[in-house]
């Protein structure tokens, strides 16, 4: 196990060679085929089927070349295997005061869950809003996706609240999980993964 120059232990048993980069245009592809099968894994039984088997691939390629900046991407043996949407502005999250910035995406692969990519790709996000001098990230989840929520509580989230989301044709629950970022200067070490 290493520590960064933050200090954060880190300790991600599925490769050591991994690595958080910018997301570029040309990984859009790839992102996308992530951001597709993993609603169709994590959120079957939540959102609609109609939803997930009818999700337009092309026009989901052309949104992320057009936002690519705003992601980062895990590459592990040069195959991207997951990838976090952030931004420095609350423009997603207008009804709560004190929003400066949001975690708006985080997904791994299907079958790479709980190995360390989600979190690694998280405290890169905070590190990088910290040094933007950002304070208070929200995430929201869906409501009944219980091992999201189980992940970002792990992660140091707190629920502030509730609000609706409006995917393909119908309106779901979300929670809130509000992150004080100047709070955040304690280790991650998952004794599970160690």
């Amino acid at each position: 196990m290493s520590q960064n120059r933050e200090g954060i232990k880190e300790d991600f048993p599925f490769q050591n060679n991994t690595i958080i980069r910018r997301m570029k245009s040309e990984d859009a592809e790839a992102v996308t085929d992530i951001l597709m099968n993993s609603w169709k894994t994590a959120y079957r039984g939540i959102v609609s089927d109609e939803h997930l088997d009818h999700m337009n691939r092309d026009a989901l390629i052309e949104r992320r070349r057009a936002q690519y900046k705003d992601y980062i991407v895990a590459v592990s043996d040069d195959r991207i295997v997951g990838y976090c949407w952030y931004v420095n502005n609350s423009s997603f999250t207008e009804d709560v005061s004190d929003i400066d910035c949001e975690v708006v995406a985080l997904y791994v692969m299907p079958g790479l869950e709980r190995k360390g990519l989600g979190r690694k790709m998280l405290l890169y996000a905070i590190d990088d809003l910290k040094k933007q001098n950002r304070k208070n990230m929200i995430i929201w989840c869906l409501k009944d996706n219980t091992s999201a929520r189980m992940f970002y509580e792990k992660m140091g989230g707190t629920i502030i609240g509730e609000h609706k989301i409006h995917i393909g044709n119908q309106d779901y629950d979300e929670v809130g999980f509000l992150y004080k970022l100047d709070d955040m200067n304690f280790v991650f070490c998952d004794e599970e993964n160690k």
